[in-house]
């Protein structure tokens, strides 16, 4: 299996996998919560979505949209 390369979301600061979000600074989740992109279909396993990698972090911000 090929490695793949982890980003940090500007905005929740969790990590995901590159290619995987429609923005590049931001996760698959903010990226809808803030600009209404597709989302990943998130399947948790150990605390992150094993698609993204995304581990549930929210900011204020997108709490509050």
């Amino acid at each position: 299996m090929k490695k793949k390369d982890l980003i940090q979301c500007v905005e929740c600061e969790s990590l995901f996998y590159l290619g995987t979000s429609q923005m590049n600074e931001l996760c698959p989740q903010c990226a809808q919560d803030l600009y209404g992109y597709e989302n990943c279909e998130h399947v948790f396993v150990d605390g992150r979505c094993k698609k993204c990698y995304w581990d549930g972090s929210t900011s204020s911000f997108t709490e509050n949209q």
